[in-house]
């Protein structure tokens, strides 16, 4: 077998601006590295101009919110860097994790969560398996996943609100040194799990290469059916894992709980610098565009700016980040 050689993340060149961004805020990409910008001065001009932004409560509520978002975009950028774009069922899969989580949850905290996000990794490895030896079409089964997922949650709750009997206080309130949510930890710690996985192992590697070249991983003999069972599999523990974090906070279940991951994450991923292309991104990418995205949500929100139109403008910003993804992409020079 024939060794192969995997690309970087972007092609190499000897512009400034790239060799900058890579030196300063720790990505490849011009698009990831614009991101970080913006969001650096987003908070520095709502730190500044913007009235309650730097409130305590406004500032911890914006953690948490980035949490569980961050945790499901880790997950999706999992999907859309091995070639597969998207995953749709994550929104489902959290939905139904809340309600897990509440009826599991007098089992205490810890044994909760790993049977929550177990049966989130077996939801995604199921889809992945349909995708990987079925050769099904990825937004079509996840789609259909979505549609099983929801209609056995409805037949378990009756579409009713599900209160848990036992105490989630420490992942859903709790907080180091005083101020740091514990969510927030629990989100780092994920992000280093699924960097070091990315950048570390044989099989973040071959992912990439799935999703840069898929017919040079096929020539090469790349565990292609591992790849994506594992993929579709991380996705589901961290769709689980972020209906954990949601549920945590009241210790109560319902499927509007999460539902709405699916475009937080995708947009996350997106608006972060994560190729839709497939094979080029990093973790990080997609955490700060979780960040950035809740960062706009926040601002909108403490100015009184109604839901639908903070909807309005997440969108507008979110195709903002494609077609600035995309004219990126042809400014840049093609090997030959």
């Amino acid at each position: 077998m024939h060794k192969v050689a995997f690309e970087p993340a972007i092609h190499s060149s000897p512009s400034f601006v790239r060799r900058c961004g890579s030196a300063l805020l720790g990505t490849t990409s011009i698009h990831a590295a614009s991101i970080r910008m913006a969001t650096i001065l987003l908070i520095a001009i709502a730190w500044a101009a913007v009235p309650h932004f730097t409130d305590f409560g406004n500032v911890q509520s914006l953690m948490y919110s980035v949490a569980a978002v961050g945790v499901g975009a880790i997950g999706m950028a999992f999907i859309t860097l091995s070639g597969n774009l998207f995953m749709l069922s994550m929104g489902a899969s959290a939905a139904v994790s809340t309600v897990m989580f509440a009826a599991l949850i007098h089992l205490g905290l810890g044994p909760t969560v790993f049977l929550v996000v177990l049966a989130g990794l077996l939801m995604g490895v199921m889809q992945g398996w349909v995708i990987a030896w079925g050769k099904a079409n990825p937004i079509i089964t996840t789609i259909a996943t979505s549609s099983i997922i929801l209609g056995l949650g409805v037949v378990y709750t009756g579409g009713l609100t599900v209160i848990g009997k036992g105490d989630a206080s420490w992942l859903g309130q709790g907080k180091l040194f005083g101020w740091l949510p514990t969510q927030i930890i629990v989100l780092v710690v994920f992000a280093c799990i699924g960097s070091f996985i990315l950048q570390k192992m044989r099989l973040g590697r071959e992912i990439r290469l799935m999703g840069m070249r898929p017919e040079v991983a096929r020539i090469a003999g790349i565990r292609l059916t591992l790849a994506t069972l594992f993929c579709y599999g991380f996705a589901g523990a961290a769709a689980a894992l972020a209906g954990s974090l949601i549920a945590s906070a009241s210790a109560q279940g319902n499927l509007t709980y999460g539902i709405d991951l699916d475009f937080n994450a995708i947009a996350a991923v997106l608006v972060g610098g994560v190729s839709i292309r497939g094979g080029r991104g990093q973790i990080s990418d997609a955490v700060i565009g979780a960040v950035f995205l809740a960062v706009i949500s926040n601002i909108l929100l403490v100015s009184g700016v109604s839901y639908e139109y903070q909807l309005v403008v997440k969108g507008i910003v979110v195709l903002g980040a494609v077609v600035f993804g995309a004219l990126l992409a042809k400014l840049q020079p093609r090997k030959k």
